[in-house]
C-alpha cells in the first residue's frame, strides 16, 4: 500500500469510476495542509476535544475508528456512521454485500460529504490505523478537498510518517493547539436547509414505531389510514399525496425524512426510496435535477410538485455516487439493478413504510344492481319467481 507506483486519485469531475488510492508525493498543492495533533500520553482530554468538535451542523465530523476492525471497508463504515448513516441490519443480504465491497463504501463517504457539505474530518486513534485504510483517507481528501485532523495517541505509524515527510502539513503538539485545530470555524447553514443532522434517534428501529403507506396520487382517506393501522397493528401517519409535497415538510414528513438519512448508507438507495415517496414513480422512470458543481441549490424548491427541501441533499447524494461510479452521463441516474431494487424494497421497510392495499372489489351482486337503470321490479314477471341476476 501506498507505493510511489500507485497513481494519484482521480478528480471529482473524471468520466471513469474513481477508486479510492493515493500515494505519497501526488497531492493537489492547493489542498488544506493536513493536520497531526500528538497525544503521545494518550491524555483523555484530547479525546474529549475531538468528540466535542462534532458538529454536522458546520460541516464537521469527528470519526473514531473501530477498535482492531482491519477489513478493507471498515474505516469507510467508520466514516458512514459519523456521518449519521448506519449499515442495514445484521444478517440482510444488502448488509452481507455492504461488509466486503471498499470501493462501494468509500464511493458512498465519498458522495455523502458532498452532498451534506462536509468540509472537515478528524479521526482519532490514528496510531492504530493501517497503512491501507491511511492510503484510503488520503484519497478521499484528495478528492472531496476536505481538511483532515489526525489524532495520534501515541508514536506515528510509519506509514503516517511517510506520508507527512512528502506532504503539507501542520502539527499540533499542546493542548491549547488542538482545540485551536480541532474547533476551526464554518458557516452556520442556510435557515432553509433541511436538518439532516437531528436524525441520531432513528436507529435501530423501535418495536411498535409509527409508520406510513407509501403515497400514491390520491391522499388516503381517515378510513384507508384507520384500516392499515388495524392491519399493521401500529400508528400510520398521514403524508401527503404524490407529486403534492410542499417544499418544506410536515412533521410526519420529518420524522420519515429522518429515517431515510439516517438508516440507508447507501446513496442511490436513498435517494431512489425519496423520489418514490414525494412522486409516486420509481426513480429510474424520471429525470431528476442535474448536477451541480457548487453545493446543490435544487430547482423548484418554491414550488408543489419540485423537488422538497428533505429529498435535496438525498438526491445529490445519490447523483455523486453514481457519478464516483463513472456513470454521470447516464440520462437516468438514479436507474435500479434488481439487487438495487431488492435493497431499496429492504430500506422501505426498514423506514417503516408499507404499500398501499388495493381496495377490495365489490360484490358481483351489488356491482351488477349499480349497472342496471331498472327498477329490481322491473326484472320480475307477474306472480313468479325472481329471475336470477346473470354476470355481466
Amino acid at each position: 500500500m501506498m507505493s510511489p507506483a500507485a497513481t494519484a486519485a482521480a478528480p471529482e469531475t473524471t468520466s471513469g469510476a474513481w477508486k479510492p488510492t493515493w500515494s505519497p508525493g501526488h497531492t493537489s498543492a492547493g489542498l488544506t495542509p493536513l493536520t497531526v495533533v500528538h497525544d503521545p500520553h494518550d491524555d483523555y482530554a484530547f479525546m474529549t476535544a475531538a468528540l466535542t468538535a462534532h458538529t454536522p451542523a458546520l460541516g464537521r465530523i469527528a470519526v473514531h475508528p473501530t477498535p482492531v476492525a482491519s477489513a478493507p471497508a471498515s474505516l469507510a463504515h467508520d466514516l458512514l456512521r459519523s456521518l449519521g448513516k448506519h449499515l442495514p441490519l445484521a444478517g440482510s443480504e444488502d448488509g452481507t454485500y455492504w461488509t466486503g465491497s471498499t470501493e462501494t463504501a468509500w464511493r458512498a463517504v465519498a458522495a455523502w460529504i458532498f452532498a451534506l457539505r462536509i468540509d472537515h474530518v478528524i479521526v482519532t486513534r490514528t496510531h492504530r490505523v493501517s497503512p491501507r485504510h491511511f492510503e484510503y483517507l488520503f484519497a478521499l481528501r484528495e478528492l472531496t478537498e476536505i481538511r483532515l485532523t489526525l489524532l495520534c495517541h501515541g508514536p506515528l505509524p510509519a506509514a503516517l510518517a511517510t506520508a507527512l515527510s512528502v506532504t503539507r502539513h501542520e502539527e499540533a503538539h499542546t493542548l491549547a493547539a488542538a482545540h485551536r485545530a480541532l474547533g476551526t470555524s464554518a458557516p452556520a447553514p442556510p435557515a432553509d436547509r433541511f436538518a439532516w443532522w437531528e436524525a441520531g434517534e432513528q436507529f435501530p428501529p423501535r418495536e411498535g414505531e409509527p409508520c406510513f403507506l407509501l403515497p400514491t396520487r390520491r391522499t388516503p382517506g381517515r378510513g384507508v389510514i384507520e384500516a392499515a393501522s388495524r392491519r399493521l397493528g401500529r400508528t400510520v401517519l398521514p403524508l401527503p399525496a404524490a407529486g403534492r409535497f410542499p417544499p418544506e415538510p410536515d412533521e410526519p414528513t420529518v420524522l420519515l425524512a429522518h429515517r431515510l438519512h439516517a438508516r440507508i448508507a447507501h446513496p442511490v438507495h436513498a435517494a431512489a426510496l425519496a423520489v418514490r415517496i414525494f412522486t409516486g414513480r420509481p426513480a429510474g422512470q424520471q429525470q431528476v435535477p442535474a448536477v451541480r458543481a457548487a453545493p446543490p441549490a435544487v430547482a423548484n424548491r418554491g414550488r408543489e410538485g419540485g423537488t422538497p427541501t428533505w429529498a435535496a441533499d438525498l438526491i445529490e447524494a445519490g447523483r455523486r455516487f453514481r457519478q464516483l461510479e463513472g456513470r454521470a452521463d447516464s440520462d437516468r441516474p438514479l436507474r435500479l439493478s434488481p439487487w438495487d431494487q431488492a435493497a431499496v424494497t429492504e430500506a422501505a421497510q426498514v423506514c417503516g413504510l408499507h404499500e398501499q392495499q388495493a381496495p377490495r372489489p365489490r360484490r358481483h351482486v351489488v356491482a351488477t344492481a349499480a349497472r342496471s337503470r331498472r327498477p329490481a321490479a322491473e326484472n320480475r314477471s307477474a306472480g313468479s319467481a325472481p329471475t336470477p341476476i346473470r354476470a355481466a
